[in-house]
């Protein structure tokens, strides 16, 4: 099978679904440095169950949940078996590293454009004596994950928020024993779909440096006020061994600025409205020893002016049926407190739903039809922000029948569609070219026949 096969289709005009952003994962630097859209950094999306290999698995704990389609083959870890983004599963000793500490915790942070039920996220390291130069396989990973943060409801559908994951997402994670590099593989698994998200950050375990000289990491760090055109920080005064020379804040992975201790608060005028940021601070002391950062704070500017509410994000179906189509979106900010979202179908207002949702199943619908799908937020004033980017979904045929397959189409997991034969999606895409209809070969990895 060729590369093409091989490889899951990624390409995306809507970011979806989850990364770690702190410590940056590998994929964060290749958005970055423009190398991957937005779309490819939140999909590195494959089978979950890792290290397993094999799909149609039950969860082992949880066996109402959906199984699994097959995780990602040895080599293609990093980029969980995806075209877009194939770069990231380059061998070698190139990729920007993490100094982290043997023993130390280290808070792992994900963000979400769209959350789903949770049952679980693990976290595998490489093991003592791994091979930098050879690609990411199993053999390169300890068998089991060293941490493990489980949700225990069950069954997922009687389940609403409370199997969701909060946004951000930050794990206090202990670090086991190791010496120089390594990379931890931190995997994301669905309760009711068959996928996993899956991230790697590359770590640089480096000597302790006498153990305890490090300062504490400040505590209290947090945006305490943030319009259109500043975010204003604030932190408490770090302790150490040494006396605090500078707090360091970084943003977005990036130094941003120095700050001379004993100011603990700083503000960012440089930012852009309707934008998210993400900032770290570390404590430096007199002799230059640096503290592990604090946890991430992540916020969003409002838009420009700081009129109403920024406009509801990453828009998208979660399925289809003969008379439904369930969609989900991103949640809004303002100024003021937003009390509700309005959903327009066909540019017709439809229902708005509480500013705590953010799905809507639409209902009563006809067969074989397209709909196109708009979401306003609005504020406790009544403003109203701009529409969602359009969403277009076509429910599914009369009688047990199936829609056409159409180009230029998201196609769920386990979505039917009639093309020469009925045919079953394996992977969640977007039909972007006639070279992945059903049937090719080069969309073998897509779809499935049989109803």
């Amino acid at each position: 099978m060729s590369q093409r096969q091989s490889n899951i289709a990624s390409r995306s005009n809507t970011p979806r679904h989850g990364h770690v952003f702190s410590p940056a994962s590998r994929a964060w630097f290749e958005w970055k440095a423009g190398r991957l859209d937005e779309g490819a950094l939140n999909q590195r999306e494959s089978g979950k169950f890792f290290p397993h290999t094999l799909g149609g698995l039950s969860d082992a704990y949880a066996e109402s949940d959906d199984k699994n389609v097959a995780p990602p083959p040895d080599g293609k870890i990093a980029s969980a078996n995806q075209l877009t983004g194939a770069q990231l599963d380059a061998p070698g000793s190139q990729w920007t590293k993490h100094d982290v500490r043997s023993g130390e915790t280290l808070d792992i942070s994900w963000d979400y454009s769209a959350r789903h039920k949770t049952r679980r996220w693990n976290y595998f390291l490489t093991k003592e004596g791994w091979d930098p130069e050879k690609v990411l396989g199993r053999d390169q990973f300890e068998a089991k994950p060293f941490y493990t943060v489980q949700i225990n409801l069950q069954p997922h559908w009687s389940y609403g928020e409370e199997m969701m994951p909060p946004k951000p997402t930050t794990h206090p994670v202990p670090l086991p024993r190791r010496e120089g590099y390594h990379v931890l593989l931190a995997v994301w698994e669905v309760a009711n779909t068959s996928m996993a998200f899956y991230q790697v950050v590359d770590l640089n375990f480096v000597c302790p440096d006498g153990g305890g000289e490090r300062p504490e990491s400040p505590t209290g760090f947090t945006a305490e006020n943030v319009t259109d055109k500043q975010v204003s920080l604030k932190w408490n005064a770090a302790t150490g061994p040494y006396p605090i020379k500078l707090y360091r804040i970084t943003r977005d992975g990036d130094l941003l600025v120095e700050v001379d201790a004993p100011l603990l608060v700083w503000s960012d005028n440089s930012v852009e409205p309707d934008t998210q940021y993400n900032y770290a601070i570390y404590a430096v002391d007199d002799r230059d020893n640096d503290s592990a950062p604090s946890r991430p704070v992540q916020v969003h500017t409002l838009p420009a002016g700081g009129e109403g509410p920024t406009t509801p994000t990453n828009l998208h179906s979660m399925g289809a049926t003969e008379h439904s189509i369930s969609l989900m979106w991103g949640h809004s900010v303002g100024t003021a407190p937003i009390v509700d979202y309005l959903i327009f179908r066909d540019e017709v207002e439809i229902k708005s739903v509480s500013a705590t949702c953010n799905e809507f199943l639409d209902t009563g619908l006809s067969p074989d039809t397209e709909f196109t799908y708009t979401v306003k937020a609005r504020d406790v004033n009544g403003r109203l922000s701009s529409a969602s980017k359009d969403l277009t979904v076509s429910t599914q045929g009369a009688g047990g029948g199936h829609p056409k397959w159409k180009l230029n189409t998201l196609y769920e997991t386990g979505e039917f569609v009639s093309h020469n034969g009925i045919w079953r999606c394996l992977q969640q895409h977007t039909s972007y070219t006639p070279d992945w209809a059903p049937g090719l070969a080069s969309s073998e990895v897509l779809w499935v026949k049989g109803s």
